[in-house]
């Protein structure tokens, strides 16, 4: 099966952010963006901060000390007042705060993790900042502050535990914004043909919609068509010189979640759904442990952002377990299980004699499968689904012998078990679509009885046979989704 990537939108992102910025309540206000590296945060807050001419503060990873001293140098030069200088993150604060003592001005602290990491009493000083005390005593002496303070973040798991529980800025932020990768549509426009469709549904198998993968970490180089896709990932991908080759490896290890004593079976757990474990019980056995061992290190997987939970939306407790994002998959597939063998041969040989066959299986494949349960839950008309349909993969057991299927929709209901099936749906990048895989679906719709006797019958493919086109055209229970439509139909 495959995994989601859920949907992105620089637009969309852009007008909350101003949105937030631009309110006019006389009051200082909080804010957090986070989502994974290199999706476009910094990108977006910068622009929007320069715009207003407010301040904007890059965090690194140093001692609270020293991260002191850069905010004085830096707010002293915003201000043109010669460097700051800061006893404690309450005295920075207070001179944040300062900013907005006239007007709405956005105040950017990036990179809020390494702050925390430095100092685990900084989120304490922000939520006193934002209490009632701290807001009459600025009020009185320089006027009611409208900063519009926004912590920025990549680790996606502390940002997260920022304001749940106990957390001190529990309730105080305004805007929790989470940014995710550009969907497969809005991908297409880093290609240099958009319209190449037969490409961007290979490239985005291999490194999904995170803009900074496309841009200056292959060095602005992406496939000129599908022709030139080989050449594409042996150097930009497989090189022992390229950046992306350690990519996954250094996104994992910034994250604190993966650091410590449970960090090699959250590893494990990483690898074993990477390579088609995507149950709990088919991941139990590759990891050798016991499920119910395995459910606590799930969940920070999930919560850290790193797997997605996909619930069977026809049966209870049967969730499967996919990585969030294309990359991942092909580093757990491809580039960790033949780290040694890459070293050791030309990288050209080695993805032509075993690499790509791997790749089409058990990266390519479970890509598409994931881009048309995307498509189904944001892009179909509501003459294909409805809109209010549970989507996700499921099962069905076909003359004693449970078999996969990539997409069931089902109807709303209280209870999985009892809902009406209104599509099934196969995809199929690779390989021709024919008569056959409609014949399966068929199968699998006598296998679910009376609840799917009306169900459509959805097939997702990169190259379609002619005969079964003639098929779906003569009958309204089957509909093709062909690259086209995928990416631009509905």
């Amino acid at each position: 099966m495959g995994f989601i990537v859920e949907m992105g939108g620089g637009a969309v992102y852009r007008e909350v952010v101003a949105n937030f910025l631009d309110t006019s309540v006389q009051r200082p206000l909080l804010g957090l963006v986070y989502g994974r590296r290199r999706i476009g945060k910094s990108t977006l807050l910068v622009t929007e901060t320069e715009r207003r001419k407010g301040f904007y503060f890059e965090a690194t990873r140093v001692a609270s000390r020293v991260q002191l001293d850069r905010l004085g140098d830096q707010l002293g030069d915003h201000l043109g007042v010669g460097r700051l200088s800061f006893e404690s993150w309450e005295d920075a604060l207070n001179s944040l705060m300062a900013l907005g003592s006239k007007a709405p001005i956005p105040v950017v602290i990036d990179e809020f993790g390494y702050v925390l990491e430095a100092d685990r009493s900084i989120d304490s000083s922000i939520a006193a900042a934002f209490g009632p005390g701290a807001q009459r005593t600025m009020t009185r002496h320089r006027g009611n502050s409208q900063s519009r303070l926004i912590l920025c973040g990549s680790a996606i798991s502390v940002m997260r535990g920022l304001t749940i529980g106990e957390a001190p800025l529990r309730g105080r932020a305004g805007m929790e914004l989470i940014m995710y990768a550009d969907d497969f549509r809005a991908a297409t426009l880093h290609l240099r043909d958009p319209d190449d469709l037969r490409t961007a549904v290979q490239v985005f198998a291999v490194i999904g919609g995170v803009v900074g993968y496309a841009t200056e970490m292959v060095n602005f180089d992406l496939p000129k068509n599908s022709k030139d896709i080989d050449r594409w990932i042996v150097q930009r991908i497989l090189s022992p010189g390229a950046t992306m080759r350690n990519e996954a490896v250094a996104l994992l290890a910034e994250d604190p979640v993966m650091s410590g004593s449970g960090a090699l079976l959250l590893n494990s757990i990483l690898t074993a759904i990477g390579n088609g474990s995507v149950s709990a019980g088919a991941i139990s056995k590759r990891v050798g442990k016991p499920v119910s061992n395995l459910s606590a290190a799930l969940n920070r997987l999930v919560e850290a952002g790193f797997v997605i939970r996909m619930e069977d939306p026809i049966r209870e407790q049967r969730p499967l377990y996919m990585l969030d994002d294309p990359f991942l998959q092909f580093h757990f597939a491809v580039l960790h299980p033949h780290g040694a063998l890459l070293r050791d041969r030309p990288p050209a040989e080695v993805w032509r004699t075993r690499l790509r066959a791997i790749f089409d299986s058990q990266v390519r494949g479970p890509v598409f499968e994931a881009m048309a349960l995307t498509w189904a839950r944001r892009f179909s008309s509501a003459e294909t689904l409805r809109p209010d349909c549970h989507i996700g993969p499921s099962s069905v057991t076909i003359g004693g012998v449970e078999h996969q299927l990539d997409l069931v929709a089902a109807a709303p209901g209280q209870i999985p078990m009892e809902r009406k099936i209104e599509a099934i749906g196969e995809a199929k990048a690779g390989q021709r679509l024919e008569l056959r895989h409609l014949q399966h679906l068929e199968r699998a719709r006598v296998g679910f009885g009376p609840r799917a006797a009306d169900a459509k019958l959805l097939l997702f493919g990169t190259d379609i046979d002619s005969r079964l086109s003639v098929v779906a055209e003569q009958r309204s229970d089957v509909e093709i989704i062909d690259l086209n439509r995928l990416y631009h139909g509905d």
